[in-house]
């Protein structure tokens, strides 16, 4: 059985995409026989991901939230990892951050502290959302339905026991089918197409290499 944290910070439009698409996230551990550790809202603060980094030591952590090149937050904007501080937690595990720009110094910082593996992403997270429609419905959201279902692929394959490498590529792969698609058909929400490539483009991985 694997341990798996997520973090589900929901404080503003985007927080509250974040939150109910990983929602599939939590849903996909439980089916899985998986020990699932959920800081849904309030619950993704510091204090909380500090505590379970140290006393119960998950395999697997997925963060969803807002982030910049040394950060990731949860409830309400508050940093939960910042470089040069508290990274070292994160030792011995398989981590996805799904914020802005975290890939570009957190990450590497993550596995120089000795983390397992990380993904995420070296520039901001883009996506869009028919907000106007669907605020109370954001899975029936078709603008922001392709970026959400590629990037969860990457939390669904680490969920499922697979490599970073394997969940980056099978990521990739959604993001490519997704835009072939788009590309092939009369969509309305073609106009996505720029950013799926810019999320896919910027999207990083990195993996200790097995001795």
């Amino acid at each position: 059985m694997r341990s798996i944290l997520i973090t589900r910070p929901r404080y503003e439009s985007a927080t509250h995409y974040l939150y109910h698409w990983s929602a599939l996230l939590v849903q996909v551990a439980r089916s899985g026989g998986n020990k699932i550790f959920d800081l849904e809202k309030k619950r993704a603060s510091r204090k909380n991901v500090e505590s379970y980094l140290g006393k119960r030591k998950p395999s697997v952590v997925i963060f969803n939230g807002h982030g910049d090149t040394h950060s990731v937050a949860g409830q309400d904007g508050e940093e939960l990892i910042v470089s040069g501080q508290n990274a070292d937690l994160l030792k011995g595990c398989v981590v996805f951050i799904r914020a802005c720009s975290a890939g570009k110094v957190l990450g590497l910082e993550i596995m120089k502290l000795g983390g397992t593996s990380f993904i995420g992403y070296k520039e901001p997270f883009r996506f869009y959302s028919n907000e106007k429609e669907y605020l109370s419905k954001p899975l029936e959201d078709d603008y922001a339905r392709p970026f959400f279902e590629a990037s969860n692929q990457v939390g669904v394959s680490l969920i499922k026991g697979k490599t970073a490498k394997e969940a980056d590529e099978n990521s990739r792969k959604v993001y490519r089918k997704i835009i072939s698609r788009l590309l092939t058909s009369n969509a309305s929400n073609s106009f996505v197409i720029p950013d799926l490539l810019w999320n896919m483009h910027h999207q990083v991985c990195y993996q200790k290499e097995e001795k």
